[in-house]
């Protein structure tokens, strides 16, 4: 599914729906662009986020609230894991 397809049917649901998209290849720049923006709903996962979780190292709840923390003050709905930091 495209980031603008999905995006569009998290936006005609409820005002506090989000919506998770997961990815193990990745996201191009522009696939980021697209689902970025003020108050975006949308949060976007990759393989790293997955080997965090798996290999236990952090909670799924901990690695969206992480990545939800980020989108509600940048608006960009991607974050790498390397860029998680000590946070």
């Amino acid at each position: 599914m495209d980031i603008d397809s999905f995006l569009k049917k998290v936006n005609d649901k409820a005002d506090n729906t989000m919506g998770i998209m997961v990815s193990i290849s990745g996201y191009s720049s522009v696939a980021k662009e697209e689902a970025s923006g003020p108050k975006t709903p949308l949060l976007l996962l990759d393989h790293g986020h997955l080997y965090l979780t798996l290999s236990t190292v952090m909670k799924l709840t901990d690695v969206i609230n992480r990545i939800r923390r980020h989108a509600s003050q940048t608006g960009e709905a991607y974050l790498s894991t390397s860029a998680f930091g000590g946070e």
